[in-house]
C-alpha cells in the first residue's frame, strides 16, 4: 500500500470518532437483516520485506545519523542541498527558492525521474527539466501532471549511520544484540500488517451483511449525517497535504457519484451493525464504557480520560466502542481462512 493510501486510512478511521449514528429500532424499517453468523472470510497478512525492515531501521536511526559535506558527483543515498522550484505551466505548485529544500537521493519525494537527474550532478550546477506524473503518484500536488522543475544544487552530504554494534544497541534501544534488535522491529511491524489485515477482514465481514441483507431504504438524516462525516474526513486529509477537497477527491477519481456510493455504504453499514446489536442484545454498561475510555486513553498516548474527552465526545466513543464489539462478534462467529502473502 504507498503511503498516500496508509495516511489516507489513518484520517478516515477519524470518523468513527465524529458522530458514528446510534442504535435505532427505526432501521428495521429499512433494513431485514441477513445472515451474520459463520461467514466466510479471508484473513491475508502480508509478509514483512527486507527493504521494509531496513527503511524501518533507518527510521529509527534517523536521530544518531551524522553528515559529512562532500564534492560531486551525487551519489544514490546521499543528501542534497537544493534551491527547487516546481511548476505546472505558470503556476507554482512547490516553490523552495527561498529556503531550500533537502532530499536522501533514492526516497523518491518527487519521484524516480528527479532522483535520476540528481544522480552525477555537482555543486553549482543548474537543472532544467519536465516530469509528467501519472495519476497514481502519491503526491496529490504532483499526480496527473507536467511539471517543470528547476533546481539549483548547493551542497552535497554523506548521510552517515552509526555502526550497529551490540554496545550501540544496548546503549541505546535497551536490546542485548543487533539480532535481537531487528527481531523486535520485524515483529512490530508484522504487528502491524496483521492489524491492517484484520481491520480489513472485519470490514469484509459487515459488508457481506449489508450485501446479503434487504435494505429498501435509509433514514435521510442518518446519510446526510455519515455525508458530512465522510466529507470532514477528506477534509482533514486535504489540510494535511495543503491542498484542496477537490484534489483529494480527484486524486482518488471520487466523482459526485462515488461520493455518493460511498456515503450509501457508511449509511447501510450503521444500520446492520446498530440492528445486529439489537439482536444481540449488545449494550455497555457505565463500568464496561469507563473501562473502555481508560484503555483508548492510554494506546492514544493520553495521561487521563478527562484529556481524552476534551478532544472526543464521549457518547461517540461509546457508539465506537459498540461498533467494535459488534465487528467482535461477527470476527468470532465467522470461518477465517487465513494466509500470508
Amino acid at each position: 500500500m504507498s503511503e498516500k493510501y496508509r495516511w489516507l486510512g489513518v484520517v478516515l478511521a477519524t470518523v468513527l470518532l465524529t458522530g458514528c449514528g446510534g442504535d435505532s429500532s427505526d432501521y428495521s424499517n429499512y433494513v431485514t437483516l441477513g445472515e451474520y453468523k459463520n461467514l466466510s472470510a479471508d484473513l491475508v497478512v502480508t509478509k514483512v520485506t527486507d527493504e521494509e525492515l531496513r527503511e524501518y531501521e533507518n527510521d529509527q536511526l534517523d536521530e544518531y545519523v551524522s553528515y559529512e559535506d562532500v564534492s560531486g558527483p551525487v551519489k544514490e543515498g546521499q543528501l542534497v542541498q537544493m534551491s527547487l522550484i516546481a511548476k505546472e505551466g505558470d503556476e507554482a505548485v512547490y516553490d523552495f527558492s527561498e529556503d531550500g529544500y533537502e532530499l536522501i537521493v533514492g526516497d523518491q519525494d518527487f519521484g524516480e525521474a528527479v532522483d535520476a537527474a540528481l544522480i552525477g550532478t555537482e555543486i553549482g550546477d543548474v537543472l532544467d527539466f519536465s516530469v509528467t506524473y501519472d495519476d497514481e503518484f502519491e503526491d496529490v500536488m504532483l499526480c496527473g501532471k507536467e511539471i517543470d522543475f528547476h533546481i539549483e544544487i548547493q551542497n552535497i552530504s554523506d548521510v552517515v549511520y552509526p555502526e550497529l554494534t551490540n554496545e550501540f544497541i544496548k546503549e541505546n534501544f535497551g536490546e542485548e544484540s543487533v539480532d535481537a534488535w531487528q527481531e523486535t522491529l520485524a515483529q512490530e511491524l508484522q504487528s502491524e500488517h496483521q492489524a491492517e489485515a484484520t481491520e480489513n477482514l472485519r470490514n469484509d465481514l459487515v459488508q457481506q451483511v449489508v450485501d446479503g441483507s434487504k435494505i429498501s431504504g435509509y433514514p435521510k438524516d442518518l446519510y446526510a449525517q455519515k455525508s458530512q462525516e465522510i466529507e470532514s474526513g477528506y477534509q482533514g486529509y486535504a489540510d494535511m497535504l495543503g491542498c484542496s477537497l477537490d484534489d483529494v477527491y480527484e486524486m482518488f477519481d471520487l466523482d459526485e457519484e462515488a461520493r455518493k456510493q460511498e456515503c450509501l455504504t457508511a449509511t447501510n453499514q450503521t444500520m446492520v451493525l446498530a440492528l445486529i446489536r439489537e439482536q444481540e442484545h449488545m449494550t455497555l454498561s457505565d463500568e464496561e464504557l469507563q473501562e473502555k475510555l481508560q484503555e483508548f486513553a492510554e494506546e492514544n498516548d493520553y495521561d487521563t480520560v478527562e484529556g481524552l474527552l476534551s478532544d472526543y465526545d464521549e457518547e461517540d466513543l461509546k457508539q465506537y466502542f459498540l461498533d467494535e464489539l459488534t465487528k467482535d462478534f461477527l470476527e468470532d462467529h465467522a470461518q477465517i481462512s487465513t494466509s500470508q502473502e
